[in-house]
């Protein structure tokens, strides 16, 4: 055999075996393991920031274009057991758009949030239904809330404090946001 031959199979082999990694890739991605797996990661992460109890009924990932659905979210907070959850949401959708796959950034380009209800109950001597997140473990600049979306939507969504209801509808375009919090000071800063 010659170079030019075994230089020929290598690569033949090498497009073979990517192309049944990415048809397999493609496959799990829309199993329901990559579907229980990727639900319970979310859950995982949430009660982590949240400190609260998080559940997600359904999970719908499109490859295509970047865009994952979460279906039935609720978040319980200290409530008791015959309360209302702390959030609830019919459908929150995601939507990413990668910047530079060389670099590893992705953007967030569209978040909807579709029929989100929020309770929150606060007695006489302050304490709330509202779970504390677990402590930080650096000291240094904690970053709260950094994000940039190009378009943000909540609809039909409502805000009960107390058991007082406000509506609460919003369609942002090129939302900017970056909070952090400073523990030495224990104040948030945001630009």
């Amino acid at each position: 055999m010659n170079w030019r031959k075994i230089v020929g199979w290598t690569l033949a082999a090498f497009v073979i075996i990517t192309g049944i990694g990415v048809i397999g890739g493609y496959f799990y991605l829309k199993s329901t393991g990559f579907q229980h797996f990727a639900i319970r990661k979310i859950v995982e992460q949430a009660n982590q920031a949240t400190g609260g109890r998080t559940q997600i009924r359904a999970l719908d990932f499109n490859l295509s274009t970047l865009t994952a659905h979460l279906y039935d979210v609720v978040i319980h907070g200290n409530e008791s057991p015959d309360a209302p959850p702390l959030l609830q949401l019919d459908k929150l959708t995601v939507s990413l758009k990668i910047q530079s796959a060389l670099h590893r950034k992705v953007n967030l380009s569209e978040l909807l949030i579709e029929h989100p209800v929020v309770h929150v109950q606060v007695d006489r001597e302050g304490k709330s239904n509202i779970p504390q997140s677990p402590p930080s473990q650096s000291s240094g600049h904690t970053s709260v809330f950094d994000l940039a979306v190009g378009h943000v939507a909540l609809s039909r969504g409502e805000v009960n404090y107390n058991d007082r209801k406000t509506p609460v509808d919003a369609d942002l375009y090129d939302l900017g946001t970056d909070i952090t919090f400073e523990p030495s000071a224990t104040r948030y800063r945001y630009r």
